[in-house]
């Protein structure tokens, strides 16, 4: 035993801790050698302590395993239960007359909300909600499915080395759906292991044997018991030899692919009704969202209607158009095709949403058929406290008031605020209690906007039209995506006489990946550019009559460079550029 093992259960002893007791502790790691066998994370007598364990809400994971202790102060038996945190979307009128606090709730098969004691009667439920209310508004509603449910046992020898580690995984009805058992010898080395998939009756034996540059050798069984294959782990290398068996035993091929018994990334399915309750993506951690968003443009039905589900209870019908809180999520990687997943606002409420900030965005959507995005308009406002005359001031009532000021700083009133963001320079005012409180003026300094096209509520198609920018004229982006990805698979711009000037293609073509080609303001090709699968690039430059002047292997412009040259980008990549461009 090492001195920080001592320290350890030192500090257990004066806690308290007593063997063969039952305790709680978070974020419990398996242990596979002697070192990890002491718990170092703290011990909790109740459950309830670990609540409201702050990195577990961080993380979007709740880890709570119970835990025993040998004498010696080693875990002997843990049971660890995994879950996910997730935002819902949930009628906050049904908490309506509870008082600040955290609260328990479990839903039955009509999806009746019943309440519960406290977070005892719920951490060993295969799922349950738990509502948090402050200041007399509900601030989160969360649903808490289990994920995965893991049994640990362990033995030592004499010397109190590891000698034996039993792992199960459970379903949420504590059936074992998969098991290991691993020995040591005396040292506390890694002798053998054996693992099973029960439902599918698969099993394999490995064993450390050390002999040249082969590390371990792990045999195959199918679930009558013949061995499949064998698989040979090198040292020191992620490098494996796969042979196939035949029934006789005989190697029929080779490979060098791993063999997997058990999905151990997959999750525990959420039970009947949890499972028909909707994540409220805004407030969601990102660690469970980014899955959603990973999927793309690819079909999948089941984020289909969620995100369906999802619009309906914010309150968006088809063809409405409405503004958009900040900040926006960002094409593709912040949002699930083009499906909103935030409330609407009024134009009142969205203009003023970032006031201390040098730049605001002012965000309009016009919602298709589909209930997805069918336009964006973007235009973002450079923002600058001004100090204005208090004799102009004086006579406004309490609120927001809008003007227009000429090159004496004499104000013009405008009627609305639909009147103000029509001009490309504007004044809001705004008086609280008879005191002003804010004078703002706000510049126009880049308008976008984006339409989308759909095929099967995949964005197929966008066109991106600059319609102000300090940074390039007036241009038209259009582009096309496919196979899921958010980078467009071809890209067309167009100048504001409508003369292509720029497009790219990807292309099967022998080793050629990607096409670019570039023309001048007439639409007179100047450039053929190929780029290679190996990541060459060969760009010629053309004269008048499409022949080759020269070549380099140099994708940037030599004779006329311009921003937009390097295609292809999505559109709020597009804007994204323009913007930092502008502000540099």
């Amino acid at each position: 035993m090492n001195g920080q093992q001592e320290q350890i259960i030192n500090q257990l002893k004066v806690q308290g801790i007593l063997p063969n007791k039952t305790y709680f502790q978070h974020d419990y790691s398996l242990a596979i050698n002697n070192e990890a066998s002491f718990p170092e994370n703290e011990l909790y007598l109740s459950v309830a302590d670990l609540e409201t364990n702050a990195e577990m809400q961080y993380l979007a994971m709740q880890n709570i395993a119970e835990v025993k202790l040998n004498g010696n102060y080693q875990y002997t038996d843990v049971l660890q239960r995994e879950r996910n945190i997730i935002e819902i979307i949930y009628p906050s009128n049904s908490f309506k007359s509870l008082r600040d606090g955290i609260y328990f709730y479990t839903l039955d098969e009509n999806k009746q909300l019943k309440k519960q004691k406290s977070f005892n009667d719920v951490y060993k439920l295969p799922c349950y909600l738990r509502v948090e209310k402050k200041h007399g508004i509900v601030v989160s509603i969360q649903k808490r499915p289990l994920t995965t449910i893991t049994r640990y046992n362990y033995n030592y020898w004499a010397n109190n080395n590891l000698k034996y580690l039993k792992l199960e995984i459970l379903d949420i009805s504590n059936n074992v759906i998969y098991f290991s058992e691993t020995f040591f010898n005396e040292k506390g080395e890694l002798e053998k292991t054996t693992r099973k998939n029960t439902k599918t009756g698969l099993s394999s034996i490995e064993t450390i044997v050390n002999q040249g540059d082969i590390y371990s050798i792990d045999e195959f069984f199918d679930d009558k018991g013949i061995k499949t294959n064998r698989v040979s782990h090198y040292k020191n290398s992620f490098r494996v030899k796969n042979e196939v068996l035949n029934k006789n035993g005989k190697v029929i091929k080779t490979n060098n692919s791993e063999i997997e018994l058990f999905d151990f990334e997959k999750d525990l399915d959420e039970p009947y009704p949890y499972n028909q309750l909707i994540m409220n993506i805004e407030k969601c951690n990102s660690l469970l969202t980014d899955s959603i968003f990973m999927q793309g443009i690819s079909e999948n039905p089941k984020y289909d209607q969620e995100a369906l589900i999802r619009t309906e209870y914010l309150g968006i019908t088809p063809n409405q158009v409405y503004y958009h809180k900040l900040p926006f999520p960002s094409f593709m990687v912040e949002r699930y095709k083009n499906f909103p997943h935030q409330a609407p606002l009024t134009l009142i409420e969205a203009e003023n949403q970032s006031p201390q900030e040098k730049y605001n965005d002012l965000i309009k959507i016009e919602i298709g058929n589909n209930y997805q995005y069918k336009k964006i308009d973007k235009t973002k406002w450079q923002q600058t406290a001004i100090s204005l005359p208090s004799s102009q001031l004086k006579s406004l009532e309490n609120g927001i008031h809008f003007f227009v000021i000429n090159d004496k700083g004499q104000l013009t009133p405008l009627n609305s605020v639909e009147e103000a963001i029509a001009q490309p320079t504007y004044v809001r005012v705004e008086k609280v209690m008879g005191k002003i409180v804010s004078t703002l003026q706000k510049t126009r300094v880049q308008w976008l906007t984006t339409e989308f096209d759909y095929k099967k509520n995949a964005p197929i198609r966008s066109k991106l039209t600059v319609i102000e920018s300090h940074i390039v004229p007036k241009l038209v982006i259009e582009s096309e995506y496919e196979d899921g990805l958010y980078i467009p698979t071809s890209q067309v711009i167009k100048n504001a006489q409508g003369n292509i000037i720029r497009t790219f293609k990807i292309v099967k073509k022998k080793n050629t990946i990607a096409i670019l080609e570039r023309f001048n303001e007439q639409g007179v090709k100047t450039n053929h550019i190929e780029i290679s699968k190996q990541g060459d690039i060969e760009n010629q430059y053309l004269d008048s009559k499409e022949h080759v002047r020269f070549t380099t292997s140099d994708i940037q412009d030599k004779e006329y460079p311009q921003l937009y040259d390097e295609l292809p980008f999505n559109p709020d990549g597009f804007e994204m550029m323009l913007f930092e461009h502008f502000n540099k």
